[in-house]
Formats: structure tokens, sequence, C-alpha cells
């Protein structure tokens, strides 16, 4: 049963809700309208807690003749009301926008990029924070402009977020290279992203097809054999020179083209690709027509494209240097340039991942 003091908190919400209601209906109201709702309202935000008044008053946000000092309450109420506050108050000094973005609490950072009226320097403080809500709060403001430093922090962290990766992808900004972003993309994004490392790789000359080594072969066998994705993992980790954690990413990916790049990448030849996708994982492996299009995938993506997609997708910084050891003793010298050259841009991958 409820209390008298629980039964007045009810009370005076609903009452609040009807006050801000009936104010937002209009486009316009008398400076004495607007002095009364300013009394009643504070006076009922004073009563309530946090949560609820943030619950409430959020369609004031969004109303031109909402009284400034209501978002003056909002800020000394603290909690959800502040963070709303921060989101959506008008016209707030940039000073006490740019302090947040760098030293703020985490909620009231993640508020912070939600604004749409962030300028350069805040939307480069709060990429630089590395914070998973507030990187995706401020992906998903489309009102915010990413510059060159912004992109790269967010796509760094989308590689270990994949909910982050959608949300870049969805913005559609060309200047956001989606190869990092594959493991997150639909089945017809992941065609185009391949089709279009294809074409560079094919427009930028042949390379020479290495193969892997064959007792990688068949310890990766092996590990898929046993359906031990943790062994595969650390195989591919060790063979691509990148955290584990991306390449179980990449083992993980139930579409199974992500492992069909790195097979491809690493050179391994179709007949072992087809036992790997027959044990790895049970939803492919009962699929026929989604093996064979898998296998068909590791056969018909040029090494170099299979390499750069790869390298995007899991922050590989050092494959072109330690894949000589990887390939046959005799070919090594032409080994290393090849990977060279069919990475031009590792030097700067391996300058993002320093922080990763």
């Amino acid at each position: 049963m409820q209390s008298d003091k629980s039964r007045g908190r009810i009370a005076d919400a609903s009452l609040l809700r009807v006050v801000v209601d009936q104010f937002v209906e209009r486009p316009a109201h008398p400076i004495g309208d607007i002095k009364q709702f300013e009394q009643l309202a504070l006076g009922l935000i004073d009563l309530l807690d946090a949560g609820s008044v943030a619950r409430v008053v959020r369609p004031l946000c969004f109303y031109a003749e909402t009284p400034r000092t209501i978002f003056a309450r909002l800020f000394e109420k603290g909690g959800a009301c502040a963070e709303l506050a921060l989101a959506f108050a008008p016209s707030l000094p940039r000073e006490h926008l740019l302090a947040t973005a760098r030293q703020g609490e985490p909620a009231l950072v993640r508020a912070l990029a939600q604004r749409t009226d962030l300028d350069r320097e805040m939307v480069d403080a709060l990429a630089l924070r590395g914070e998973r809500e507030t990187l995706r709060a401020l992906a998903a403001n489309w009102s915010a402009h990413l510059d060159t430093a912004a992109r790269r922090a967010l796509v760094l962290a989308a590689r270990d977020d994949i909910t982050l990766a959608r949300i870049l992808l969805d913005r559609g900004d060309r200047a956001i290279e989606p190869e990092a972003l594959f493991l997150a993309a639909t089945r017809l994004e992941r065609t185009g992203i391949i089709l279009n490392a294809c074409r560079r790789a094919l427009s930028s000359g042949h390379m020479e097809m290495r193969q892997a080594e064959p007792g990688f072969v068949s310890r990766l066998e092996s590990a898929a054999l046993r359906r031990d994705r943790d062994a595969m993992a650390a195989l591919l980790a060790d063979a691509l020179d990148c955290r584990k954690e991306r390449a179980r990413a990449v083992v993980s990916d139930s579409q199974g083209e992500a492992l069909a790049l790195a097979l491809a990448a690493l050179g391994v030849d179709p007949d072992a690709a087809t036992r790997l996708f027959l044990c790895a994982d049970p939803a492919i492996a009962h699929d026929v027509e989604r093996v064979r299009a898998l296998v068909a995938l590791v056969r018909s993506t040029p090494q170099r494209a299979a390499m750069q997609l790869v390298a995007a997708m899991t922050g590989a910084a050092k494959g072109e240097r330690d894949a000589p050891r990887r390939l046959s003793a005799r070919d090594e010298g032409a080994a290393a340039s090849a990977w060279r050259r069919a990475l031009p841009r590792a030097e700067t991958v391996r300058k993002f991942d320093q922080s990763a």
C-alpha cells in the first residue's frame, strides 16, 4: 500500500507533466504566463527526484520560450537533470562545454556528445577520451563534424566495439574508410568493401602469391576440428600479428567472410580452407552453399586485397615484417618486399595501434 509521501510525489510528477505539456503546446506566451509557469515549474522540480524530473521536462529542452532559469535549476539538481540540460540547453558558455569535454564525469560527457553545436576542439576532446558510450554518442551525432583525428580515434575504437562500428557505417561519411568496420557491415556492404579492395589491389600491379607454412595450416585445422575457437584465434593472432581478441572476432564472424579473408591473406590454399569451414562453425558447416561461397572468396580474392582488409579489421601492423618467417625460407626477401608493397599504409596503422 502506497504511503502518503509516495502518493504525493506521484501527484506532483503528474502535475508537472500537465504544466509542461500545456506550456509547450502554444507557439508563444505573454510575459506574465511565462513568469507564472516558471514559478510553478521550479517549485515542482524542487519537490521531485532528478530521474522523475528528467522524464517530464524533456519537451522544454526543444521549446524556444523555456525560461533559462529552468535549465539552471536542472544543472543544480544534478544526475539525469544535469545530463539533459547539458545535452540540450541552448547557448551554454563554450569554455564550460570544453572543460566538461576534457575533464567532466563520463555521464555528463556522454550527454555533451549529443549537442548539435559542438565545435572542432570539443569533438576532438570527446573523441580522445576513448570512453565507449561517449564515442557511440558522438558517432551517432550527425550534427558533429568529424575531422581526420576524430575519425581515426573512432575507427580505432570501432575495431573493438561492433556497435560503434555499425553507427559509423550508418553515418554514411565518405571520409571514413569502411574496411576497418567490415565485421559490422551487412552482406551487401561487405560485398562493396571487398570489391573496392580488389579493384585497388588489381590496379596497383601484380603481386606473387605466397603460400602459408604447412605446419601453421595443420595446427589451424587441428584447432578447427576440435572446434577450439580460442586456439584458432591464438594461431591467427600470431600469424597476423594482432590482438587475440580481434583475431577471435574474425573467427567468430557468423558469416565466415572475415575468416575467409584472413585465410586468403595468409595464403591458405582452397582445399585447406574447405576443411576449415567444414569444421570450425556448425552453422556454416551445415550450409553447403555457404561453404562453397566462402571457399570461392578465398580463391578469388587477390592476396594484396585480403591483406589490406584484414590489416584494417584487426589493426595488424607488422604483418609485412613478420610474414617472411611464415613462408618458405627461399622466398624470404621477395615475400618481405611483396608485403610492404601490399600494405603501403602499415606504418600509419602501427602509429594508431600504439594506444590500442
